[in-house]
């Protein structure tokens, strides 16, 4: 008999982690989500790879444009992170107030993020109840700072 989903959640809650924003633009639909099930695949090719809920509503703009952006957040972003995460708020008008730019594929680029990794959806996987999405990095931009960390369901900084 496999963990109940509560012991699974708890153990998983004790594996500190990256955030970040995945973000998105179709021709109907933009916007983003907070995700902290983000890793690298493989360096030639470059490939990353994030989980999508099989419920989330950013899976078709996706596949539609074929290309998104991971945005990997900075101790700084806190905000940015809660409000992709939200249940309440319109994500295309949050993407909208943080006037993201773009790099190679089109897709929004949140600025002021340590990092941003402009991908093309390489492989999609279907995964239980999640898709794991798998990425070709196009393009990169980098910037010095402290990231933004995840443990035990709180944001944590770096000391």
């Amino acid at each position: 008999m496999p963990a109940s989903i509560d012991q699974f959640k708890t153990s998983l809650s004790l594996w500190a982690s990256g955030v970040c924003v995945i973000t998105y633009a179709s021709s109907n639909k933009k916007g983003g989500i907070t995700v902290s099930s983000f890793s690298s695949v493989s360096l030639e090719p470059p490939l990353v790879l994030f989980c999508l809920a099989k419920d989330s509503s950013a899976k078709e703009p996706i596949e539609k444009t074929g290309n998104f952006v991971v945005n990997i957040l900075s101790a700084e972003q806190k905000q940015i992170s809660a409000d992709f995460a939200s249940g309440s708020l319109d994500k295309a008008v949050v993407l909208e107030g943080l006037k993201p730019g773009t790099l190679s594929t089109g897709a929004p680029v949140l600025p002021d993020t340590l990092a941003s990794l402009d991908c093309t959806v390489n492989q999609t996987i279907d995964a239980g109840d999640h898709w794991i999405l798998i990425g070709l990095v196009e393009a990169v931009v980098t910037r010095e700072g402290s990231p933004l960390l995840y443990f035990n369901r709180n944001y944590r900084e770096l000391v």
